[in-house]
């Protein structure tokens, strides 16, 4: 009698591993899907604000090359020496704050919290 209770636990257990290993499949899989589209996010996000901050300091820059001499000059006596690097810092830091906000969702997510 012994014997065909064995064979009957090899088959729960296989049963049960497969279960295991699809439960946690679905799991792993839904979160490297979010993951994958957060990271997507985050670099399309970060590559428009930085190519706009390029693109921002070159017009600057343009500006000043065609602009008449005198005027030119009034302009370089208002605008800092440091524009483009305060500008940089400007967006960096919604950069930063962007990333620490995906961040706590995702934080949020993974601990079952309703995420905003």
């Amino acid at each position: 009698m012994a014997l065909p209770a064995m064979l009957g636990m090899g088959a729960i257990m296989a049963f049960a591993t497969r279960v295991i290993e699809w439960i946690v499949t679905r799991i792993a899989s839904r979160f490297t899907n979010r993951l994958a589209g957060i990271l997507i996010w985050t670099t399309l996000y970060i590559s428009l604000l930085v190519g706009l901050a390029v693109t921002f300091a070159a017009i600057i820059s343009g500006i000043s090359a065609t602009l008449p001499n005198d005027l030119a000059q009034g302009i370089g006596a208002i605008k800092p020496n440091n524009f483009e690097a305060c500008i940089a810092a400007i967006y960096s830091s919604k950069v930063a704050v962007w990333v620490f906000q995906q961040k706590r969702q995702l934080i949020d997510w993974e601990q079952g919290r309703p995420v905003i």
